[in-house]
């Protein structure tokens, strides 16, 4: 009797750790709350050009947060992140394709690349790839950074159901994010493409800003 009763207390006592670990997982902010009372500017390329609006709205922090978990991801806006400078270039795609590749530079110099997608992977947890850049990539990305890099955070509206194209720069403690509903244009959507294609994703559907060839798709 003893051993049972103990057995329960031991369940009950797990399951609620259990519990209060993923709650306090899902409460982590990803995002400066800052972000929701700070206005951007959405740039005139955009689907909704030049409009005016916080650069992260309440569902949007929420939702962006709940994917980043779900690829096993780890905030970059401080105090919750680490100190090397990192970019990471998230895609959810509409039907629920979810992509992101970040990019962290090492005390050398160098950069190295992460990059994750989960639906349609068949692996469970997700499916990766990692890598050093070589100078001749690394160059390459930092070309296409650069021109995002002189423009401030916003977020854009777009079409309803349209993908959503999200690039985070962590750098010197400082924290910045771009984000755009519907087509990946810009700065945005050239430095996108860019990490997509040093990741090597073999992606579902196309990811297309304005003047590049689409990528490959996942084979069935």
């Amino acid at each position: 009797m003893f051993r049972r009763d103990l057995f329960i207390l031991i369940a009950v006592t797990l399951v609620g750790s259990v519990t209060a670990f993923y709650a306090s997982l899902a409460d982590t902010p990803f995002f400066p709350a800052s972000l929701q009372t700070s206005v951007g500017e959405c740039p005139k390329h955009g689907d909704i050009p030049a409009h005016w609006r916080p650069i992260l709205e309440p569902d949007e922090a929420f939702w962006f947060g709940h994917r980043l978990q779900a690829l096993h991801e780890n905030p970059l806006a401080p105090p919750n992140a680490a100190q090397e400078a990192t970019l990471r270039f998230t895609l959810l795609a509409n039907g629920g394709v979810a992509t992101t590749v970040r990019v962290v530079e090492a005390e050398d110099g160098r950069f190295h690349l992460t990059g994750k997608w989960l639906k349609p992977c068949r692996d469970e947890g997700g499916c990766l790839v990692e890598k050093l850049l070589s100078p001749a990539e690394q160059e390459r990305l930092e070309a296409a950074v650069k021109p995002l890099l002189r423009v401030p955070s916003y977020g854009c509206y777009g079409p309803v159901d349209s993908d959503i194209s999200i690039m985070e720069v962590r750098d010197e403690g400082t924290y910045r994010i771009w984000h755009q509903l519907g087509s990946p244009n810009g700065e945005l959507g050239a430095a996108g493409v860019v990490l997509l294609q040093l990741a090597g994703w073999p992606l579902a559907g196309n990811y297309r800003p304005s003047g590049s060839a689409p990528l490959r798709s996942l084979p069935e």
